[in-house]
């Protein structure tokens, strides 16, 4: 009976060993011989890295073995994160307390995760709650991309070396005229003639 207690707790070890590794969500930019992309902000015709060191960013992370089983995995504010505050430094963000990894749903060690990120200007003091609330006004940006997990304790679980760069953008509102104008052909198209 001991064996095969013991033999049924090996193989749940090693099946909980062998999925779900972790990635560390930090973004340590492209300086200094790192492969991560930067954030950056378009705003008012200018591009501009997004500066981590007196703003914050809203990230919702997802992830899962492709892009068809992403699955939630954290939502991190400058209100949520234990650290109380998201940006780092020029162009980067550290999600979470540093070093601390998370772990990718259905992923196995050593293989490759699909992560995604939607990213908004928290600003300071929390001015858009979710992504959603910054889409309606506010700078926002998605980007999805390869990333290697961690097989400890052989290869530790890495930074995020697979984000490329994801632009923040306002989406623009259409105008009261453009709305009015585009009103106004529509009733000439569908008028009645005589």
């Amino acid at each position: 009976m001991k064996l095969k207690t013991l033999a049924v707790l090996m193989v749940a070890g090693i099946s909980a060993s062998a999925f779900g590794q972790g990635v560390i969500l930090q973004n340590v930019g492209t300086g200094a011989g790192g492969t991560n992309g930067a954030v950056w902000v378009v705003a008012n015709g200018a591009t501009n890295k997004f500066d981590g060191i007196q703003f914050n960013l809203g990230v919702v992370v997802s992830g899962g073995a492709d892009a068809s089983s992403l699955q939630p995995i954290g939502t991190f504010t400058a209100a949520t994160d234990p650290k109380g505050y998201t940006g780092s430094d020029s162009g980067t963000f550290q999600l979470g307390a540093a070093g601390t990894a998370v772990n990718v749903p259905n992923v196995a060690a050593g293989g490759v995760a699909t992560i995604k990120l939607d990213i908004w200007f928290d600003g300071v003091g929390g001015l858009f709650p979710s992504f959603a609330a910054a889409q309606v006004g506010g700078l926002t940006g998605s980007v999805t991309f390869l990333q290697n997990v961690g097989n400890p304790p052989l290869v530790p679980p890495p930074s995020l070396n697979g984000m490329p760069n994801v632009e923040l953008r306002a989406v623009p509102e259409p105008s009261t005229m453009v709305l009015a104008g585009l009103g106004l052909a529509s009733l000439l198209v569908f008028r009645r003639r005589n």
